[in-house]
C-alpha cells in the first residue's frame, strides 16, 4: 500500500487553533479513514502520512467525516435548556437531520436527554442558585452513564476530582463555554454553514471545498466570515487595532473552528489525576501549569492569568494516534521525583530531558487577559527539548523557591518582592534555555541578592496562626558548582568570590543567628546595607576590627574558605584603577555569600585567573601589611587607627602612620607620601589575599629576594 505524505501548511504550531486543528485532522483520519495514519511536526507544519491521496483526503472531510458529539447540556447557552433561542434551533437541526454522518452526534444528544436529572435541570435553568447546585450532580450522572464519543468530550471539558468536585481545564473555558460564547453551539452553527443538514443527497457547496483547501493547505480563499473564535486565535478574533482601521471584524474559516475543536478531544483529563492537583483547575489537564508572568516580552507583575498556561508538545518522528494519546494521557513532565507545577519547573524539566516520548520542543501558551477582559491563548515562545549544563544547581533553590512563590502570591506581599521574584523567574527560564553562558547564572545570583536585600528589610516576614511575626527564610548552602557555572573571567566575578568566601561574612549584611537563619538577635552585626560597595567594605573591616579588639589575641579575622578563592593582585590593581563595576560586584558578592562555606573548604573549586604581569600598588602594599589577618600569621600587629584614618579620607596622615608602624617592625617603606582615592584604597583591603600574594607584598618592600622564580612560575601555572 502506497503511503502519501501531505504537508498541511494550514496547520502550524501557532496559534493554538492551528495546533489543535492539526491534532483534530490526525485524529479524525486515524479513527474514521486510515488507522495506520501517522503525523509529525516538521518545518512549521504537520506532515500527515496516510494511504489517502490528496483527492481522497479532501473527499473524506467533504463526504464521510462524522463530527464528534460535542455537547454541553449543562451550559445555559448550549441549546438544551431553552426552546426559543438560536442555539436550540441549530441543536434541533442537527438532531433531526437525515445525514448519515450525524448519527453518532444524534446519539450523543439522546444520551444527554436520557439522564434522569435533565428535566429538573431544564426547569431550574432560570433559577441561578438551584441550577448551580444541580449542575455538578447532572455532570456526575453523565460521567457514570455516558458511553462513546460524547463521554470523551465531557472528560475533555470537565475535570472531576476524586472527591466529587469539579474544575475546568483552561483549554475549554468553563466546561465548554467562555462567557456567553458556547463552543458546542458555535460548532453546530459552523457545521450547518458548510453542509445542507436537510438533504442527504445535496451536493457539497464549492465554497465548502475551497474553505477546506484553505484549512488544510493554506490556499488563498474567499468566504471566511465574522464568526466568534474565542481564545484560540487572537489574530483572527477581531477587535481594536486588529485591522487597518480603529476596529476590525473577526476573520474565521468555519472548517478551522470545527477541526480545532475536534483536536481538543485528545486533551481528555481523565489520566491527569497523577498530576499534583489542588493548585489550580488548570493544573489537572495535560501539560497544564500554574501561571507565571515571566519568560516572554509582554509579561508583567500585573498580569492576570488565572487560567494558567499550557505547553503543547511537538514531535519530529512520525507517530500514530495511539502514541499521541499516550503522550497527552500521561500529560506531565518530571523534575526529579515530582511532576512540574509551573513554567519554571517545566523549563527545568525540559532542560534536564525530564520529558521523554520523542518530544522535540514545547510551544508555550498562556491564557491571559488581553484586549480588555477577553481571555486569549497567547503564544509565549518555544522551548527546545535538549540537555543543558549545570541544571542540577537549580536543585539548591527548590524548597526556597516554593516558599518564595507562595509569599509573592500572598495578598500582603510588597510590590518590590513581586518584581524581584519575577526577575528571578526570568533569569531561571533564561538559564534553562541557554545554560552555557555564565551570564545566565550570574543573573540568577544577582536576583537572589536583590531578594536578600528585601529580606533584610523584613520583606519575607510572615505571621503564624496566632498573628505573631515570623522571620522569613533566606537562601543558603548553595553548592560550589555555582562558581564554575557563573565564571565569566571578569575581575568583578573573581573579586566578588574573594569577598564572599570569607568565614561568617554574611552576618554583616543580614541579621543571622549561628544557624544561618534570619534572627533579630543578629542585628548588631549588620553594618552593611548593600547600596554602596565602598561603604560596605569599609563598614565590614571596621566591624571586624571592633570584634578583634575584644579577643585576647587581638587577631583580625579575614579567613578565606580556600586559598585559591582569594583575590588576585592583578584584579586588585584593576579595582584601584576604577576599572570595575561596583554595583555588579556587590550584588554578586551578596549572592555568593549564600554558598556552603564548609563545602568550599573541603573541595577544590576551579576559578579563572587574570593574564598578564602582576602589578603591585605601593600604597596598597603599605596598608595591607599594616592590616594583616590572622591566617597570614604575620609578625606585624594590626593598627586599627591607621585604617580609620585612611577610610576617613586622610591619606597623608594614614601614610605617615603606616610607614612608622612598618619601620618599627623592621620593614622600611619606600613610600612616604601618597595621593589618590583614600576610601577606594581602604575598601580594597576587604578582599583577602593568598599566602603567596602576601609574600609578593613583603618582597616588594624588602631588599632581599624572598620570592624564587620557581614559586612565581608555579603560581602563574
Amino acid at each position: 500500500m502506497a503511503i502519501h505524505f501531505h504537508t498541511l501548511t494550514g496547520c502550524a504550531p501557532t496559534p493554538l487553533a492551528s495546533y489543535l486543528k492539526a491534532l483534530g485532522i490526525l485524529r479524525l483520519i486515524s479513527e474514521q479513514a486510515d488507522k495506520k495514519a501517522r503525523g509529525a511536526w516538521r518545518n512549521e507544519s504537520l506532515i500527515l502520512a496516510t494511504s489517502l491521496t490528496d483527492t481522497q483526503l479532501m473527499d473524506f472531510f467533504l463526504k464521510q467525516y462524522a463530527p464528534t458529539p460535542l455537547i454541553s447540556p449543562w451550559n445555559r447557552g448550549s441549546g438544551f435548556l431553552s426552546q426559543k433561542d438560536k442555539a436550540a434551533t441549530y441543536l434541533e437541526k442537527m438532531e433531526n437531520s437525515p445525514l448519515p454522518r450525524l448519527k453518532v452526534y444524534q446519539k450523543g444528544i439522546q444520551a444527554a436527554r436520557s439522564i434522569s436529572l435533565f428535566k429538573q435541570l431544564q426547569d431550574t435553568a432560570n433559577k441561578k442558585k438551584e441550577f448551580e447546585q444541580l449542575k455538578p450532580r447532572y455532570i456526575e450522572e453523565c460521567r457514570r452513564k455516558w458511553r462513546g464519543k460524547h463521554l470523551q468530550w465531557l472528560e475533555t471539558a470537565v475535570i472531576l476530582q476524586a472527591d466529587g468536585t469539579m474544575s475546568w481545564p483552561s483549554l475549554l473555558g468553563t466546561g465548554g463555554n467562555d462567557g456567553r460564547l458556547d463552543f458546542t453551539d458555535n460548532f453546530r452553527q459552523r457545521f450547518a454553514q458548510l453542509f445542507d443538514l436537510s438533504d442527504e443527497n445535496a451536493p457539497v457547496p464549492t465554497k465548502t471545498c475551497d474553505l477546506l483547501s484553505h484549512a488544510l493547505f493554506g490556499n488563498a480563499v474567499l468566504g471566511t466570515g465574522d464568526y466568534a473564535i474565542g481564545q484560540y486565535s487572537p489574530g483572527a478574533a477581531g477587535g481594536a487595532n486588529s485591522s487597518d482601521g480603529l476596529d476590525g471584524k473577526a476573520n474565521v474559516n468555519p472548517w478551522d473552528f470545527i477541526l480545532f475543536f475536534e483536536g481538543t478531544i485528545l486533551f481528555a483529563s481523565a489520566a491527569s489525576r497523577r498530576l499534583k492537583t489542588g493548585l489550580s483547575g488548570s493544573g489537572s489537564a495535560p501539560f497544564a501549569l500554574m501561571a507565571q508572568p515571566a519568560g516572554h516580552p509582554s509579561s508583567s507583575t500585573e498580569d492576570k492569568a488565572m487560567r494558567g498556561e499550557q505547553w503543547m508538545p511537538l514531535w519530529h518522528q512520525f507517530s500514530s494516534l495511539n502514541e499521541i494519546r499516550a503522550l497527552l494521557g500521561e500529560g506531565r513532565a518530571q523534575l526529579g521525583r515530582s511532576s512540574t507545577r509551573d513554567p519554571v519547573e517545566m523549563a527545568r524539566a525540559v532542560a534536564r530531558l525530564g520529558t521523554t516520548r520523542g518530544i522535540l520542543a514545547f510551544e508555550r501558551f498562556g491564557y491571559l487577559e488581553r484586549n480588555g477582559q477577553a481571555n486569549f491563548a497567547i503564544p509565549l515562545g518555544r522551548r527546545q527539548v535538549c540537555s543543558q549544563p549545570h541544571q542540577n544547581l537549580l536543585n539548591d533553590l527548590d524548597e526556597w523557591l516554593v516558599r518564595l512563590h507562595r509569599k509573592s502570591r500572598g495578598k500582603e506581599c510588597i510590590h518590590s518582592l513581586v518584581t524581584a521574584v519575577k526577575n528571578l523567574n526570568e533569569a531561571i527560564l533564561a538559564a534553562t534555555a541557554d545554560a552555557a553562558l555564565p551570564l545566565r547564572w550570574q543573573n540568577i545570583l544577582i536576583a537572589v541578592a536583590d531578594i536578600d536585600q528585601i529580606a533584610e528589610k523584613g520583606g519575607l516576614d510572615t505571621k503564624d496562626p496566632s498573628g505573631n511575626k515570623v522571620k522569613g527564610t533566606v537562601l543558603r548552602d548553595l553548592s560550589p558548582g555555582w562558581i564554575a557555572a557563573s565564571d565569566d573571567g571578569s575581575p568583578e566575578f573573581r573579586l566578588s568570590v574573594a569577598l564572599a568566601c570569607q568565614y561568617r561574612i554574611r552576618r554583616h549584611w543580614l541579621p543571622l543567628n549561628k544557624f544561618g537563619r534570619l534572627d533579630d538577635a543578629g542585628a548588631p552585626s549588620v553594618v552593611c546595607h548593600g547600596r554602596n560597595l565602598i561603604a560596605d567594605c569599609i563598614a565590614f573591616i571596621n566591624r571586624r576590627l571592633i570584634e578583634s579588639s575584644a579577643r585576647a589575641s587581638r587577631a583580625f579575622d579575614q579567613t578565606p574558605a580556600r586559598q585559591n578563592l582569594c583575590a588576585d593582585l592583578r584584579d586588585i590593581a584593576v579595582f584601584l584603577q576604577g576599572g570595575t563595576d561596583h554595583h555588579r560586584l556587590l550584588r554578586l558578592a551578596r549572592a555568593f555569600m549564600a554558598l556552603d562555606i564548609k563545602a568550599l573548604g573541603e573541595k577544590d573549586t576551579p576559578l579563572s585567573r587574570p593574564k598578564g604581569p602582576i602589578i603591585i600598588d605601593d600604597a596598597f602594599t603599605l596598608f595591607r601589611l599594616c592590616l594583616l589577618p590572622e591566617h597570614q600569621k604575620g609578625e606585624i600587629p594590626v593598627r586599627a587607627d591607621i585604617f580609620r584614618r585612611l577610610s576617613s579620607g586622610d591619606m597623608p596622615a594614614a601614610v605617615r602612620l603606616a610607614a612608622m608602624h612598618l619601620r618599627a617592625h623592621g620593614i622600611t617603606s619606600p613610600l612616604q607620601r601618597a595621593a589618590g582615592n583614600a576610601r577606594l584604597l581602604a575598601a580594597s583591603l576587604a578582599f583577602p589575599l593568598s599566602r603567596f600574594s602576601h609574600k609578593l607584598l613583603i618582597h616588594e618592600f624588602s631588599i632581599e629576594n624572598t620570592i624564587t622564580n620557581k614559586e612565581l612560575e608555579k603560581h602563574e601555572s
